[in-house]
This record gives structure tokens, sequence and C-alpha cells, in this order.
């Protein structure tokens, strides 16, 4: 008899389900770029318990036909890919066409949605991996999917979940990161309680920041404007093409005062292509900009957004997509601490010692400059 068994579907959907759905905040991340894909302007997202007991993300999209809507429950169907070679320019924030049917083998989910072309919406329910029902239902256009009771059918991973105030706090810190990607989109987070985030279309991302944490943390940062350059080789890497020469890398975002210091990295965003992912390769990148400024131990808030184009970039590293690769990783490292550490130097100017002693003496001859102004550290707390 063969000890080697092929796995029951429904098992080996609840295993896959545990790389993209590993809490509350990887639903919602999911849904957001489901509906940031399908070019929605307004994005609401609705929570209960922490996410524990429901979590619906609606949006104004473009929605989905019957068919459609019946497919996207089918593991790797995705509208974003055609062929093998889409996977070295992948411009969308999702492609791997695992959310939905990972999703809806952990817990139960009700698909809400209506192309803009037909008359009529379309329902579809999962419960545990298992189709409930179909039918049509007079709905709005777009997309609204509600995913309750996270981990109903597998106890085990319920049991890992962190306290409510702990998963909402993970969901909220997601919505506002997104919020900051996306300036020109409104994004609303409620609980039964609370209006958590609601931020209109603005034009900048100066008008963002100010609207999610206020004039006194936006006086904490410092904004540099985007600065693009041309992909090149570094000394290591081969000669670029054509398509390479004509690439550009775009660096931009906000970086704190070196007064600024936090405990940990939490406070360190990277965004590429307007993606949230974790990257040591852009975080040393930072490390690297603040030496020399900032003492060891001690970390700064960073919102840093990389725009290049999608062939220059590998997203395809992880299946929850916060890893990324890049195709000239030295030049990006340097580029990106060398613009950060422009704007540090710009907006923290070394003093000119001998003319600030030469005014001192100036104005008071008759005195050493210490005794006349007090010293360097005068009206400075030590």
């Amino acid at each position: 008899m063969s000890r080697i068994r092929i796995l029951p579907e429904a098992v080996a959907n609840r295993i896959a389900a545990g790389e993209v759905v590993e809490r509350p905040a990887s639903v919602v991340k999911e849904l957001l770029e489901n509906a940031l894909d399908a070019g929605a302007s307004s994005i609401r997202i609705e929570i209960e318990s922490g996410g524990k007991r429901m979590i619906r993300v609606t949006d104004d999209g473009c929605g989905m036909a019957h068919d459609d809507a019946l497919l996207a429950f089918e593991r790797h169907a995705t509208s974003k890919l055609r062929t093998s070679d889409d996977l070295t320019s992948i411009a969308t924030l999702g492609f791997r066409g695992e959310a939905l049917p990972s999703m809806a083998s952990v817990a139960r989910l009700l698909l809400e949605t209506r192309a803009a072309e037909d008359e009529n919406g379309t329902r579809v329910e999962f419960a545990g991996g298992k189709l409930v029902g179909v039918k049509p239902a007079g709905l709005p256009i777009g997309t609204s999917v509600a995913v309750a009771d996270l981990f109903y059918c597998v106890p085990a991973r319920r049991q890992f979940l962190k306290s409510e105030t702990t998963e909402l706090g993970h969901i909220a810190s997601l919505v506002t990161h997104y919020a900051l990607a996306h300036p020109d989109k409104h994004f609303a987070l409620k609980t039964p309680s609370q209006e958590i985030v609601n931020t209109p279309p603005v034009a900048t991302l100066a008008e963002r920041f100010y609207q999610l944490f206020g004039k006194q943390s936006l006086d904490e940062m410092i904004e540099f404007e985007p600065q693009s350059a041309p992909m090149r080789a570094a000394i290591t890497e081969t000669d670029l093409d054509d398509a390479g020469r004509a690439a550009q890398l775009t660096v931009g975002g906000f970086i704190s005062r070196p007064e600024v210091q936090r405990a940990n990295r939490n406070g360190i965003y990277i965004f590429v292509n307007r993606r949230l992912v974790r990257d040591r390769l852009l975080l040393h990148a930072v490390h690297e900009a603040y030496r020399n400024i900032l003492p060891s131990g001690v970390y700064p808030v960073v919102l840093l957004f990389l725009d290049l184009p999608p062939a220059e970039v590998d997203v395809n590293v992880h299946p929850a997509k916060i890893e990324v690769r890049f195709r000239h990783p030295q030049f990006v490292h340097d580029f990106a601490r060398d613009t950060m550490r422009l704007a540090l130097g710009r907006a923290r100017p070394v003093p000119s010692f001998a003319a600030a002693a030469a005014a001192a003496v100036s104005s008071s001859p008759a005195q050493p400059a210490a005794a006349a102004g007090g010293g360097l550290f005068a009206g400075r707390r030590l």
C-alpha cells in the first residue's frame, strides 16, 4: 500500500490559505488591493471584533459579471495575468489568484458584485470552502466582500490570533498606510462604535499626511519631492540594454527630523510602485541615510515611495506579496540612500561656527563670546 497520498482539495486549500491569510489584516490587505486594482475611487472597510467576527470591504470599482464572480473562487484564476511572460512586468497589486479562494476556505464569505454593463448583480456565498448559494441581486456597481467567522473551521489557527484591540491596530495601520500611498482615493475604516479613518481625496501627499496625523506630526517630518534618475548598472553589474537605459527610478516621501527618534523600526514604511513591502535592502538604505545623525539603537520615522518600471522589480517572491527583488539592487539602494541623505542635509545645515563666533565677538567686544551669549549651548536643552 502506498504511503504517499494526494491530499483532498479542501485540505490543500486550507494549507495554501495559511500562506495568504495569516490574520484579519491579511484579509483586509488582499481585499484592499483588489479594490484598488478594480479602479475604485472610494473604499469602505467595516470591522467587528477586531476582524474575527466580520470584515466587510466595499468599493465602487468596475465590479464583476456573473461568470467572473464564480471563476474568482477557482484557485489561480485571475484577470491580471495571461502568460508566464506577464510575471516579469506586473503592474497590478494582486495577480496570484489566491486571495478569494483562500478566504473562502477558512471563513464564511459573501461576495456581492455588479459590473456596469449588467442590469443585475451577483451574490455568491461560501462557507468553509463549500459553495452555499449563487443568485442574482439588485446591487450598485462595484464589489462588496464580507468575511465572517475567520478560521471558524480551523480552530488551531484561531487560537493564535491576538486580542481584538491588537488585531484592529494591525488593520488600522494597514489602511492608514494604503491611504497614504493613494491620496486621490477615499478610504473609510469603521467599527460599530467608532470611525477610525475617513480620508476624502486630496491632491498631495502632504495633505493626506495632515488628514491622518495632524499638523504637529507633519511639522516633525521632512517632505522631499520625488527625485528621478535613469537606471544604470553599478560596477559589479552587467551593462543595461536599451529598455534598461530608458527606465527611470523615482524616490520621494517623508523622513523624520533628527530629533524624532523611535525605539524600533515600526515607523519605517516602504512602498514600491504603491505596494507596501518589507525589504532589507531599503531598510539598510534608510539606516545608512541616518548614519552619524541618529545614535545607535534608535530609529527614524520614514514613508518611502519608490516608483520604477514593473520589469525592474520582481514581486512574485512571497505568496503574501510583501517581498520584492530588484533587477539592479545596488543602484536602487544607493539612490534611495543618497536622496534621503540630501533631504536631511538641506533640513539640517552644518552650522558655521566661525561666523557665529565672529558675530558674538562683534556684538560684545569687551566680553568673551561664552560670557556674552552663554556659549554654543545657550538656549539648548542638554
